[in-house]
């Protein structure tokens, strides 16, 4: 089980309201993988099946903008951060890059996996569900912070 404190994982933003037993069963489906400094976790415009949690490290979320440029949208390092969801929203291709800003360690969720452990754990399924709405809305709430700020630096200048 990778040597995990389920207890500490129960904190992450992603799992917050799981049992331990639930917990433990996702964790048997993750496959934890490591990047070094500057490596591609996804890239986008891929196809997506797979969500990620980071343990350790952290990741720069980039957009494209034109050939050689990209925009910085993110990084994500605290202990649970988790990104990929929209693997269970809709079957486009990866919206980002994200790639690895220092040597991290990540927990890899296969969409196959999860669909099989969700067919299981209906409680748990409700809660990753509510977890994911509860990030992805508070990351909308970011973005729209960061277009009217743009738009007010338009006006004033």
């Amino acid at each position: 089980m990778l040597g995990m404190d389920l207890g500490e994982l129960g904190l992450s933003p992603l799992l917050v309201g799981l049992r331990e037993g639930e917990i433990g069963d996702l964790l048997n489906l993750a496959i934890s993988q490591e990047y070094g400094s500057g490596e591609i976790v996804v890239e986008e415009g891929t196809p997506g099946d797979t969500m990620y949690m980071v343990l350790s490290g952290s990741v720069s979320v980039q957009k494209s903008v034109e050939a050689e440029e990209s925009v910085h949208l993110a990084t994500l390092g605290k202990f649970g951060d988790f990104f990929g969801e929209m693997v269970f929203v809709d079957v486009m291709p990866r919206s980002a890059t994200v790639r690895a800003c220092s040597k991290c360690r990540l927990l890899a969720f296969h969409l196959d996996g999860l669909k099989a452990f969700f067919n299981d754990h209906h409680d748990a399924h409700l809660a990753i569900v509510l977890n994911i709405a509860r990030e992805l809305s508070k990351r909308l709430r970011d973005a729209d912070e960061v277009i009217v700020g743009l738009r007010s630096g338009e006006r004033g200048g």
